[in-house]
């Protein structure tokens, strides 16, 4: 069924036919094109870094409860939960405070957001108390 299609084009039933070594040429660069358009993330072992001293300073907070889906935990239970959220993770994920901002800071189940509860203070969002963290893990005393 070819009708002026130019060589190893044929067309069938109106839609085109490509020979075996165009149709391969073409899902190469199809596939090509998709892989380029994907950004490439994964933290860098100081952006993990980061993060790690993050959590370790969270769980030396016997002051605070962590509060998950409307449970409590305590800040070792917390560092531990986030931790694994961080094993999956860290391949989607550029930098630490990404990983503060989408993963540490609600619920990936509910969409919640976590709650942070001091001792003496009132309720407050994680998000915001995480970030501080971030930032005293990133000072050279880690204070």
């Amino acid at each position: 069924m070819r009708k002026g299609r130019g060589k190893g084009a044929a067309m069938e039933h109106g839609t085109p036919r490509f020979a075996p070594s165009r149709r391969a040429t073409l899902l190469a660069l199809v596939a090509c094109m998709c892989l380029s358009a994907t950004p490439a993330f994964a933290l860098s072992d100081k952006e993990e870094a980061r993060v790690l001293a993050m959590l370790a300073l969270l769980e030396k907070r016997s002051d605070l409860v962590f509060i998950r889906n409307g449970d409590s935990h305590s800040a070792v239970d917390a560092a531990a939960h986030l931790r694994l959220k961080l094993s999956r993770t860290r391949s989607r994920l550029d930098t630490a405070e990404q990983f503060v901002d989408k993963v540490a800071s609600s619920s990936s189940v509910s969409g919640a957001p976590y709650l942070i509860q001091q001792y003496g203070k009132p309720l407050e969002p994680a998000k915001p108390f995480l970030q501080q963290l971030l930032k005293q893990a990133g000072q050279p005393s880690g204070r």
